[in-house]
């Protein structure tokens, strides 16, 4: 009776099995237009990368890939839409390096950076650079930390603002070497 159970067991899941291909269909997507939310503004690093993907992906499905500037509080705002989306797979964020310094600098951020997103890919990295007008006096880095504890503040850098990863790059530089430069938001 144990052997007629199990074999009434096999068979009913090879006929479940042999069915499964005729009864499960694959949805299609996309089916409607895309979103891609780029919370920064147009022209800097995000927004191109967003609209070379976006470009590609409509003519690889065959579906309009459109993108969204949503700009403000470091790409929070942007964010924040796309938390608060529908999770139906059509609408994404292009997040760049202050999404993973927002929470901490963000005491209000409208959103849980690990619970109300989910990554699905990485797209491109860019390298840092620190470089300087030719005619500076400045040929070397350790000739730009010297002018710096020679006269503290005058040298100066620039970032995409306050929390960014260049911003914070160089805060972390001036601690650790214990220089001071003048900082300026690009």
């Amino acid at each position: 009776m144990i052997r007629l159970g199990l074999r009434a067991a096999a068979a009913a899941m090879m006929a479940v099995c042999a069915l499964a291909p005729l009864t499960v269909v694959a949805q299609a997507w996309p089916t409607k237009p895309v979103k891609f939310i780029s919370p920064f503004p147009p022209g800097g690093s995000v927004d191109p990368l967003a609209r070379l993907v976006a470009a590609k992906l409509a003519e690889t499905l065959g579906q309009q890939f459109i993108v969204e500037n949503k700009t403000g509080a470091s790409g929070a705002i942007g964010t924040a839409f796309v938390a608060k989306s529908p999770p139906d797979g059509y609408t994404y964020v292009f997040v760049f390096d202050t999404h993973a310094v927002n929470p901490s600098l963000i005491p209000d951020l409208p959103y849980d950076t690990l619970k109300d997103l989910a990554p699905v890919t990485l797209v491109g990295t860019a390298p840092m650079a620190i470089a300087t007008n030719a005619p500076k006096p400045y040929q070397t880095f350790t000739d730009v930390i010297n002018a710096a504890k020679v006269a503290p503040g005058t040298v100066s850098f620039g970032s995409v603002g306050n929390g960014s990863l260049g911003h914070l790059t160089m805060t972390l530089l001036q601690k650790s070497s214990g220089i001071k430069l003048g900082a300026r938001a690009l």
